[in-house]
């Protein structure tokens, strides 16, 4: 699994079948299928069951595979591999971290909240606990 950003540049530029590509980035066949029926895939084919994935296939599934460990969804991943596509790596990389921005913020929302939930939990625990013992 990549681990940073820079580590899907270090991809190498050779045929990649499907399974070898699941088994690399710890995920199912489905999953691969799935971003290649959403379009944000397209491998080659060398017949209509054999998906070939050539080195920039790679790069460009691993950062879909990363950016959902993020939690980025699909549409997300979508938009920026757009703007990837249609315009230079300066604008791309501005979306990106604009993307991965708003992101942390929802998370750090997120967290908020369970951690008011878990305090709220281990309130009411405390209380039954008082009870079992009064």
């Amino acid at each position: 699994m990549f681990t940073t950003f820079s580590d899907l540049l270090a991809v190498e530029d050779r045929p990649h079948l499907i399974g070898e590509l699941a088994e690399r980035f710890e995920v199912s066949l489905r999953t691969i299928r799935f971003y290649e029926q959403r379009g944000l895939i397209a491998p080659r084919r060398s017949d209509p069951h054999t998906r070939v994935f050539q080195g920039e296939d790679v790069a460009r599934l691993g950062f879909i595979v990363g950016c959902r460990r993020l939690g980025l969804s699909v549409e997300t991943i979508g938009a920026l591999l757009a703007t990837r596509d249609g315009s230079d790596a300066a604008a791309f990389r501005r979306d990106l971290a604009a993307a991965l921005a708003a992101h942390r913020d929802l998370l750090t929302a997120q967290r908020t909240e369970l951690d008011r939930q878990i305090a709220a939990t281990e309130a009411w625990v405390g209380e039954l606990a008082d009870e079992r013992e009064a």
